[in-house]
């Protein structure tokens, strides 16, 4: 069969076409981190990886991926032993390996540079006894990366072994062909026959002479009561050649008989059948009441798609109710329904595909009928199914009402338990804190419960949704933990549910959760005068006293506002505050800049306006920590806020210098926005991640934090106007102020000139009325003279107005 079949390695398989079903948890289409919907998988509450035997693993369901693991069997390939019987012993197993797949073709053939193989093995190899294995061994490693096309792989042939990597030279196939055949009629056994003829049906089929590939097969292939592996390795060979002449049922049955036969072939059998013209098939007599292969016939239809998946469990319960290959297909649907019931995106894990709900009907109806089958053994298991199916069509008292009669195997039991229990918290459709308890209470003392990852994670963020939905997302945060479906396997470690919650972008970026209802609403969480056991282990996830949480942020929620009183009497109340603050003020936040570039330190562009006041500023602070980027320094809240009302009260009371006041307020705000150096004061975060901030979608969109934040820049500008409005300001100073209300106040309109092929920008509004008055009025100053020399902006408004 051509190669292309690799392609399948690509291909989305899906056993049925299903629709995520909703649950609680919305979408909300973080940037990053973690939120209730943190990834696009479904919590497996059952876990189908311990349904079936390991061997059946790569056939589970994988929506993502052709198979979920590398087909395998337990089973070791047979094509070493037979090796080892047919020489009858004289080489180890270990020496068999490193003839047949280690050393290279070069030292078969005798050429230069390869003496170091002449060691005691390849001495005893060499003997004329051996001759026969050598040349089938040059033969077999020349062919080792052939192929149908262009293309090449690695490892060789009998598939047992990836070490030989040697660059394969060039070769002719033709060649190869004519030297098999001429092996076929020099083998000295049926046993080395059947390995050349190996050799001439793949070289046949390889150089598309497909017809050929059949003859030799039918013709020098000779199955044997043992030693049958080669023989085997060949009629895949054959199936690829009858492919390719489309004598679908031939190539089928033969791929069908080497999946069963050979282990190590499973995986490129199954990707083969893939192929197939199941159409055709379906419509073929004699390959459907065929007996031979049957469940595994039935199987492959239904795993790539190519059948009803019903009527093909009928079969194959037909032919033995008690076969792996219905297990298998029947925990490919019970999951396929779970990911449904239990997703935690709303957007689905299968896309928009949907589900006919006749499916799970007629499953269920099926697995009853099974169950009232006295052959059948594994009970459980299609229990679990009809339960599951019970969940799917939303009939869940009759769910846990048919769970309560059932008495599974001890092995079994923690499917149920897990079930039953995930069903009874996704019921839990509001903050009722009784019910959310009473979960977290018979999970904490359940080790089958409190011990599995989908488990523990469905609760947690299913109560996490509920909070995120009653306008409480800091609750909501610390109520999640990461959860990634890949790594379920793992045991949920019990012991660190009180000490970490789901990873976040807005809880650590914290300007998300400055709204007043998120602030209130945690704080009456946090005040609740009798805590249950499951909101006391939330609150234990926090790194910092729930208390000082709030009164920081609700703090920093009324200083961003101009509400000065109201912030400090939050921030006395911090009683850690160095969690939240360092001791000093950055006092150089009060000054102005002419020119803005966020990755120099302000103090460097500044014009050091704060200086001249230091005796009200106070002192600038020197931060010790060589490491710590001015920017990310937190000032301190209590004396930020001290020194803003004292400026407002100088302001009023110190005529002389009103405009200097009001002129450093203007500037404190402006820097404190969302377009200053020093916005982790108002936002938390720091220069770096302003995008958030100023446009870009990061974190929880659904979030309803204000989007608007001119609101600072307006506090800037009113206190400017104020300064300006000062009779005794300084020329100088109202220079400074004007070209601060000229930033406040930015407006550009961009255009296109067509004649000159060039981008225009034009200014408008009060950022032009302000520049105007500077040029017109202030001009003489030596800070308009500065600004004319740093602000290209206003020097090339200047030169091409006048």
């Amino acid at each position: 069969m051509k190669n292309f079949r690799l392609l399948l390695s690509r291909i989305w398989l899906m056993l049925l076409p299903v629709i995520a079903f909703g649950s609680t948890v919305s979408s909300n289409g973080a940037f990053c981190g973690w939120d209730p919907s943190w990834d696009d998988f479904y919590y497996p509450i059952i876990d189908q990886y311990s349904l079936v035997n390991n061997e059946y693993h790569a056939f589970l369901n994988c929506p993502n991926t052709p198979f979920c693991d590398t087909i395998s069997s337990d089973s070791p390939s047979s094509n070493l032993q037979e090796w080892f019987v047919h020489l009858n012993g004289e080489f180890t197993k270990e020496e068999l390996v490193d003839l047949i797949f280690k050393r290279p073709v070069e030292w078969l053939l005798g050429e230069e540079g390869f003496e170091k193989y002449d060691d005691d093995l390849g001495k005893r190899f060499n003997k004329p006894k051996y001759h026969f294995f050598k040349e089938y061994l040059i033969l077999a490693k020349q062919t080792q990366n052939t192929s149908s096309d262009s293309s090449s792989g690695i490892g060789w042939y009998q598939g047992e072994s990836y070490d030989y990597e040697y660059q394969q030279r060039s070769v002719d196939k033709r060649e190869l062909l004519s030297r098999a055949l001429e092996l076929v009629a020099m083998a000295p056994d049926d046993f080395m026959k059947n390995r050349a003829g190996f050799q001439a049906v793949k070289m046949a089929h390889y150089l598309q002479e497909n017809e050929a590939a059949i003859r030799y097969f039918n013709t020098i292939l000779k199955k044997e009561s043992s030693n049958n592996y080669i023989y085997y390795r060949a009629m895949e060979e054959m199936a690829g050649a009858a492919y390719n002449e489309n004598l679908q049922t031939l190539a089928a049955n033969s791929y069908l008989e080497v999946y069963k036969q050979l282990p190590d072939r499973r995986n490129t059998c199954a990707i083969s059948l893939r192929f197939l013209n199941w159409e055709l098939l379906e419509n073929n007599k004699e390959f459907l009441t065929a007996q031979k292969n049957s469940d595994i016939k039935s199987f492959f239809k239904t795993f790539h798609g190519r059948g009803d998946a019903i009527r093909e469990m009928e079969h194959i319960a037909e032919f033995n109710v008690n076969s792996a290959y219905l297990e298998v297909l029947a925990v490919r649907y019970l999951d396929q329904m779970q990911a449904a019931i239990f997703e935690h995106n709303a957007y689905g894990y299968y896309e928009d595909a949907e589900i006919d709900e006749k499916y799970p009907k007629k499953l269920q109806l099926f697995a009853k009928g099974l169950l009232n089958n006295t052959k059948l053994k594994n009970k459980d298991l299609w229990s679990l199914v009809v339960t599951t199916t019970h969940l799917y069509l939303k009939e869940n008292t009759t769910a846990l009402n048919y769970i309560t009669t059932l008495n599974p195997q001890q092995k079994n039991l923690k499917h149920f338990k897990r079930l039953k229990e995930a069903v009874v918290f996704m019921d839990i459709k509001y903050l009722d804190r009784i019910r959310i308890n009473q979960s977290y209470e018979r999970i904490s003392s359940d080790v089958d419960l409190k011990t599995h990852q989908p488990t523990v994670a469905a609760f947690f963020n299913h109560i996490s949704a509920l909070y995120k939905e009653a306008n409480n997302p800091i609750v909501s945060v610390l109520a999640s933990i990461n959860y990634d479906a890949y790594s379920n396997k793992d045991s949920y470690d019990w012991n660190m549910v009180g000490k970490f919650h789901g990873d976040s972008w807005e809880y650590n970026s914290k300007y998300f959760y400055l709204n007043e209802q998120y602030i209130n609403s945690f704080d009456a969480f946090v005040s609740l005068k009798n805590p249950t056991l499951f909101e006391k282990t939330i609150l234990k996830r926090m790194k910092t006293a729930p208390k000082d949480y709030v009164h920081d942020l609700r703090g920093t929620y009324y200083l961003r506002t101009d509400q000065l009183e109201k912030a400090m009497q939050e921030f006395i109340k911090v009683k850690t505050p160095e969690v939240f603050w360092e001791n000093g003020l950055r006092t150089e936040l009060f000054s102005a800049s002419i020119k803005e570039w966020m990755n120099i330190p302000f103090a460097d562009i500044s014009n050091d306006f704060h200086i001249k006041y230091e005796e009200v500023l106070g002192e600038n602070v020197i931060i010790a920590d060589s490491s710590m980027e001015r920017e990310a320094y937190r000032d301190n809240k209590i004396k930020l806020t001290e020194v803003l009302t004292r400026l407002k009260q100088l302001a009023e009371r110190d005529k002389n210098n009103t405009a200097d006041y009001y002129y450093m307020m203007g500037n404190a705000w402006y820097n404190m926005s969302h377009l200053g150096w020093f916005m982790n004061n108002s936002f938390y975060i720091t220069n770096d991640q302003r995008n958030s901030v100023i446009g870009s979608k990061y974190g929880d969109v659904e979030l309803t934090i204000e989007s608007d934040h001119s609101f600072i820049l307006e506090q800037a500008n009113a206190y400017l106007l104020k300064g300006l409005a000062s009779e005794k300001g300084s020329k100088e100073t109202n220079a400074a102020i004007l070209f601060m209300l000229a930033k406040t106040n930015s407006c550009v309109n961009e255009g296109y000139n067509s004649d000159t092929n060039n981008v225009t920008f034009q200014l408008c509004d009060d950022h032009q009325e302000y520049f105007d008055l500077l040029e017109q009025e202030y001009l003489d100053t030596e800070y308009a003279q500065n600004v004319l020399k740093e602000c290209s902006w206003f020097s090339n408004y200047v030169r091409y107005k006048n």
